[in-house]
């Protein structure tokens, strides 16, 4: 049996709010995907802009072959690269060692061409790592 590994990000509290999905007003799973955690960033200047991120396991099929760019490099998290990508998503996969099992990101960017929602979202992303429990 492999040891079990868990997600961990290094987040600044300040740009982020992590809330449950109950908190959030969303329900428990995602298509019958466990939903793990809403993220949920601000940008205040002259408008109020948001990126709003949710959290979900899934599995990866092993003859799976993901079209992905990594967002770092030697970075966990890879972006999932849709040919047909809904305006405003961006969407990543960060496979678990060892695992057939992945944790999965889905953000929604109010403003599709807004660089400081993108850049924290990048960074959030480029700092998350697997731990050994």
């Amino acid at each position: 049996m492999n040891d079990l590994v868990l997600p961990a990000f290094e987040m600044d509290c300040r740009d982020w709010l992590v809330l449950s999905p109950a908190d959030a007003g969303m329900p428990d799973d995602v298509d019958g995907a466990p939903l793990l955690a809403v993220l949920s960033t601000l940008v205040i200047d002259q408008d109020i802009r948001e990126a709003t991120g949710a959290l979900t396991v899934g599995i990866i099929e092993d003859d799976e072959d993901l079209a992905t760019r990594e967002v770092a490099p030697g970075a966990v998290a890879h972006e999932l690269l849709d040919l047909e990508r809904v305006p405003g998503t961006r969407r990543y996969v960060m496979p678990a060692p060892n695992q057939r099992l992945a944790l999965l990101a889905e953000f929604m960017v109010e403003n599709d061409s807004d660089e400081l929602l993108d850049q924290r979202v990048e960074k959030l992303m480029t700092s998350f790592r697997w731990q050994t429990a």
